[in-house]
């Protein structure tokens, strides 16, 4: 098992509650033209605040449509294109013509609590007077444009003159998850609504089809790519070959929590011939994970196996108190057994290896985590008689004790509601860390619904969004490809 704010934020109140929402969807629909033309419908909050406006004002509401994740607006009236924004502030689509309205009002909720994120803004216009709008999704540096290290759609700028005593509304639209657009729509009239004739400005060059996670600014796949270059020059600049042996491992085991599994299995197998056998124990564990991703679980049960019982012999003969550290020198080796045996549904077994996964050095973040795989597997299991006293102890210690997403997500599983924790928790979290926290969080909560609550729509959605954010080299990924569909 291989150990962004805003980008994920907005998705994992919408993502986990439909774990316990059941089909948490409605029907939604557009309004159209006489002519044909779709335009947007408007709600009701918009239409009470266009009619709100003074007898001369124009007025222009923000919003965005397709996705849950924040859009930055600025505006300017200078005479020159592209120069003189000012800030409006961020706006994001909760979903209320898509979900169910408690998960969308607590959607709302989350952003404006954690984000600054609103559903819609609306700032006061001169009539007459040319106004630039510019869109932008994703983080962004001071002077409006894209931060490059991160996912981002546009910026997108249109411009148009608006006139006295009308209302406009100004949508930044999700085209899937590929690319996104801007519209402005004139929306005075609730019942006759219409397109706004724009003139778009290429102010800088927008950037489309970044906002899947398994594209740019995938902090987890970054972090592989350059485990791999460094692993390269590393074998590259190797002078035994021992050292060429395990330069070769780290580049096996970076290409495939890439997903190049294939070509990692090619380079692991070419380390092992080159290596003495009485080190091949790691290199060994990496193999098994390669072919545990190809799908292969009972090959990686069968080259696991003599590793896995000499380790527990040599824990077995040290004293008590220095079993779990010495269980601690093959934890990869335990933990992708346990997940082979899960996906074989051998349960007992499972559980016999879950129990002498260690990890002394990460102490109890990673116990919290072994209880929430050991809740997985009773759940899936369902008998009661493979219960492990120390699993069990240690499950109930830590859904109480740990205050990470790890324990919010035990109290999940023991039937609490806890999505507004785990959504809190993992949103003051960063980078790749916010990554892995968030596809964990999607599989266990996609599992929770599916074989607990019998919500197999429920799981699917959540394999969805785990897809979308795509936490290379994480197991649970992996696995619930396979368990979710």
């Amino acid at each position: 098992m291989q150990n962004h704010r805003s980008i994920f934020a907005a998705m994992i109140l919408s993502g986990v509650a439909l774990l316990l929402s059941g089909c948490a969807h409605q029907h939604h629909s557009t309004a159209s033209t006489a002519a044909g033309t779709v335009v947007p419908q408007v709600p009701a909050a918009d239409r009470e605040s266009a009619l709100s406006s003074n007898a001369d004002d124009a007025k222009l509401i923000f919003r965005s449509k397709g996705m849950p994740m924040g859009v930055m607006y600025w505006t300017s009236e200078s005479a020159t294109q592209c120069a003189g924004f000012q800030p409006v502030g961020k706006v994001f689509d909760s979903g209320r013509d898509v979900l169910l309205p408690w998960i969308a009002r607590m959607t709302e909720s989350f952003n404006k609590g954690i984000d600054r994120t609103e559903v819609s803004r609306e700032q006061i216009l001169k009539p007459g007077t040319p106004i630039q709008v510019k869109g932008l999704t994703g983080a962004s540096t001071p002077d409006g444009s894209p931060d490059t290290r991160y996912p981002y759609c546009g910026p997108l700028v249109t411009t148009f003159t608006p006139e006295k005593a009308r209302t406009y509304l100004v949508e930044f639209v999700f085209n899937g998850t590929q690319s996104c657009s801007q519209r402005v729509s004139d929306i005075t009239n609730p019942a006759k609504l219409a397109a706004v004739e724009t003139q778009p400005l290429q102010c800088t060059p927008p950037k489309q089809g970044a906002l899947q996670a398994n594209t740019a600014g995938n902090f987890l796949k970054t972090h592989h790519e350059h485990n791999l270059d460094d692993a390269r020059k590393d074998e590259a600049a190797a002078v035994s070959p021992s050292d060429k042996a395990f330069a070769m491992q780290r580049e096996a085991a970076a290409l495939d929590s890439l997903g190049r599994s294939d070509e990692a299995l090619i380079v692991i197998d070419h380390a092992l011939d080159i290596l003495d056998p009485s080190k091949s124990k790691d290199l060994i564990a990496t193999k098994a994970g390669i072919l545990f991703n190809l799908n292969n679980p009972q090959g990686a049960l069968n080259l696991l196996a003599p590793e896995l019982e000499r380790t527990r012999k040599f824990a077995n003969e040290q004293p008590t108190i220095q079993r779990a550290s010495a269980l601690s020198t093959y934890t990869e080796g335990f933990i992708t057994a346990t997940f082979a045996y899960m996906q074989l549904e051998q349960w007992r077994e499972a559980i016999n290896t879950l129990v002498d996964a260690q990890s002394v050095l990460e102490g109890p973040s990673f116990y919290a985590y072994r209880s929430l795989v050991y809740r997985y597997i009773m759940a899936r299991a369902k008998d009661s008689s493979l219960a492990n006293p120390v699993l069990e102890q240690e499950a109930t210690y830590y859904a109480t004790h740990d205050k990470g997403h790890y324990g919010a997500l035990l109290r999940m599983w023991q039937g609490e509601d806890t999505i507004r924790e785990v959504a809190k928790i993992i949103a003051a979290m960063s980078g790749a860390d916010q990554q892995e926290a968030f596809g964990e969080a999607l599989f266990y909560g996609g599992a929770y619904a599916r074989f607990v609550k019998g919500n197999e729509a429920g799981g699917r959605a959540m394999l969805d969004s785990l897809n979308r954010i795509a936490p290379y080299g994480s197991i649970e990924w992996i696995y619930g490809g396979r368990v979710l569909n």
